[in-house]
């Protein structure tokens, strides 16, 4: 079985040079990457955001002889197809234009179909290439290829040296033919696009560019000259765009921009994928890439592309080359949003159905959100797939196989969902008074939140024509009727402390819609969801979750309390911001409401003497109670009330041995009404 995932490669020719025009280099990273953390030693234990490598495989490759085979396939086929533009080190004049390629293990899994006297033991392995900007950690290109080739075996040789040696040997030869896949495909599916552009004029420490977006250029592209400057875009308006200095040695007049991506080149906000949650061992790179493939280039924002291993591999490339890192790398901006995936375990379960006939049935739940520089959600989103198949004794996918196929269908649906749902609006509002370091801002459509990070804007001429210039990053700290006051942070430049005018400018990108209420929703901090009762079911807290931050007229905040296992959304900004070239002494302050929080809560019970079966208990009529909502605490953590409702439901023809797996599912298609009454129930309570 082989799966190919798009590679991040869609080129702009009328707008770009090509390929053989964009003067790049290619450094090959020695080493394959994804193996740091720890290996899954038992692939039917649920645990959070556990590994998606595993132990055997890990054993298999290391070893010098196999890692140095990988090494040697990758940098072969690099030079056969690239000629030399493969280069073995990097220089301070060509730290520009050079990109690391580097091998990434996604991961590698096991599971046994048994068929008889004999067994099939499945060993996918994901292997990723990527082509990584060494100076801001960016990824210009990635694709991912999976192999999964079974060996054969007696049933009754499972655990034998000579299985295990066959485990081993296939695991290995694996990595080595996919290295040898992806490395070759590079060259057909690399689309380099070159946009250039050149500074028509210089506004105190700003330089003004001859190039908007409209061309190709957008606010946080980092722009590079042949001498090895490098600036950074602050503002993009469609014919003109703004940017500041990072790295000058030079005093260079001509920039330009290396990408593979239209994403890159559009008048777009820019999200980041911060976090994915996970329980069996699911690769968050391939979720991510799956879900971003999905979310493609019609959406209205554009996902930045990091690489996640960026810091790791900033140290090798150190390591291996004379080019000095500590002035280079983690100078990379945040973007205005970020995203979390959740990805609730599948659940999959077989029941016999006839003498030679089973079925297999499969369920995913997924869910995602979108948050702004404040940490309030602006969008989420919830996603499900269901597989049902009857199979012959024998004649089946394994039930490993057809969770993988059956989460990949919930993702797409998912990517879909935040393509087609999320239509940012901007809004022009205007400063209308400074004292020190506060300004007011007119908003009586009130498009601005309590926490919420916005840029100041000033009004002024430049090469003949009018231009604006982001002076500040402010915070709004309150309103009064449609006033708002808001906090000077920092100044956009650091050369400039510009003063702030009446009728400067708030630029706002916004998609969540205006609430009529002032009271702002987060779950508590340190209170993670109660459950009560027999019954497992790790799908509550995401429900209730995404139903008051889809459904409630009051804005909801991600920055209190995650889920048992979910890193909490400043924690995770945070980390990202330390792996993948972002900006060391960047101020990670997100707003947490303080008047009311949430803790999820519910109770789940089979109804006393409900339940009736047939003679095998193959077939069983029963009926759940539920009792499902959140309770409430105010600043000083004292509960001040509850919102919930009891519900009963009666279930038909469950299979005993697989009813909480049935309990599930049931619960997952009643719980999203049910929460829906109780987030209506809750906006309508004071």
């Amino acid at each position: 079985m082989q799966i190919k995932f798009k590679a991040l490669c869609l080129a702009m020719p009328m707008l770009f040079s090509a390929w053989a025009n964009a003067d790049i280099q290619i450094y090959p990273l020695q080493g394959v990457f994804g193996l740091e953390q720890g290996c899954r030693t038992d692939l039917s234990k649920y645990e959070a955001n556990g590994s998606s490598i595993d132990c055997d495989f890990s054993r298999a490759i290391d070893n010098p002889t196999t890692r140095k085979q990988a090494e040697q396939i990758f940098l072969q086929s690099l030079k056969q197809n690239f000629g030399t533009q493969i280069v073995d080190t990097i220089s301070q004049k060509t730290k520009n234009r050079t990109y690391i390629a580097s091998l990434e293990v996604l991961r590698a899994s096991q599971y046994i179909v048994k068929k008889d006297s004999t067994t099939e033991i499945f060993l996918p392995v994901t292997l990723s290439l990527k082509l990584t900007n060494v100076l801001s950690g960016e990824v210009i290109y990635s694709d991912s290829a999976t192999l999964s080739q079974p060996i054969q075996v007696l049933t009754a040789e499972i655990q034998s040296a000579a299985t295990k040696a066959a485990i081993k040997q296939k695991f290995q030869s694996t990595l080595l033919s996919l290295t040898q896949q992806v490395t070759e495909e590079l060259k057909s599916k690399l689309k380099i696009s070159e946009t250039e552009t050149q500074v028509i004029d210089q506004w105190k420490s700003y330089l003004v560019l001859d190039k908007g977006f409209n061309q190709g250029i957008a606010a946080q592209d980092e722009l590079s000259s042949t001498d090895g400057d490098l600036i950074r875009v602050v503002h993009a308006d469609s014919d003109y765009a703004v940017a500041l200095p990072v790295l000058m040695s030079g005093n260079s007049k001509r920039f330009s921009k290396v990408s593979t991506n239209t994403r890159q080149a559009m008048n777009k906000p820019k999200a980041l994928v911060v976090d994915v949650l996970t329980y069996q061992g699911e690769s968050k790179d391939l979720i991510e890439q799956i879900f971003s493939d999905a979310v493609g280039e019609q959406a209205s924002f554009t996902l930045t592309p990091v690489n996640r291993r960026y810091s790791a591999m900033a140290q090798s490339v150190s390591e291996q080359t004379a080019l000095a890192q500590s002035e280079d790398i983690n100078q990379r901006e945040l973007p205005e949003f970020f995203i979390r995936i959740n990805v609730v375990p599948v659940i999959a379960y077989q029941q016999q159905i006839g003498k030679m006939t089973q079925q297999q049935v499969f369920h995913s739940e997924v869910f995602a959100e979108m948050i702004d520089q404040s940490g309030r959600v602006i969008y989420s989103a919830h996603a499900t797939d269901d597989i049902k198949d009857v199979i012959s004794e024998g004649m089946g996918f394994s039930l490993e196989a057809r969770k993988e196929v059956v989460l990949k269908n919930a993702l797409l649906k998912l990517g879909q969902k935040f393509q087609k749902g999320i239509q940012f609006t901007r809004s022009d509002l205007k400063v209308s008074g400074s004292s020190g370091q506060s300004i007011s801002i007119d908003d009586a459509g009130e498009r601005l939140m309590t926490g919420m990070k916005v840029h100041v804007y000033h009004q002024d001429k430049a090469a003949g024509r009018n231009i604006l210039i982001p002076t500040w990053e402010a915070t709004v700290l309150e309103r009064q009727g449609a006033k708002v006051k808001a906090q000077l942070d920092f100044p956009v430049s650091s050369s400039d402390r510009l003063p702030v005018r009446s009728g400067d400018s708030i630029l706002l990108d916004s998609s969540a819609p205006v609430g009529d209420s002032k009271q702002a929703r987060v779950l508590c901090s340190g209170l993670h969801t109660e459950q009560v009762g027999e019954i497992p079911f790790y799908g509550f807290g995401p429900l209730i979750y995404h139903a008051f931050t889809s459904q409630s007229k009051r804005p909801f905040y991600a920055t209190g309390s995650g889920f048992k296992g979910q890193t909490l959304l400043k924690d995770s900004v945070i980390s990202m911001t330390e792996n993948a070239g972002f900006k060391k002494d960047m101020n990670v302050n997100f707003h947490i409401p303080k008047n009311e929080c949430l803790q999820p809560v519910f109770k789940i019970e089979v109804k006393p003497d409900s339940i009736k079966c047939n003679a095998d208990k193959s077939n069983c009529d029963a009926t759940l109670v539920m009792a499902s909502g959140a309770r409430r605490f105010n600043d000083k953590a004292e509960k001040i009330g509850a919102y919930g409702l009891q519900q009963e439901i009666g279930l038909k023809g469950v299979d005993h041995q697989h009813r909480h797996e049935m309990y599930n599912i049931q619960m997952f298609e009643a719980l999203p009404k049910i929460l829906n009454q109780i987030v209506q129930k809750a906006d309508s309570t004071q």
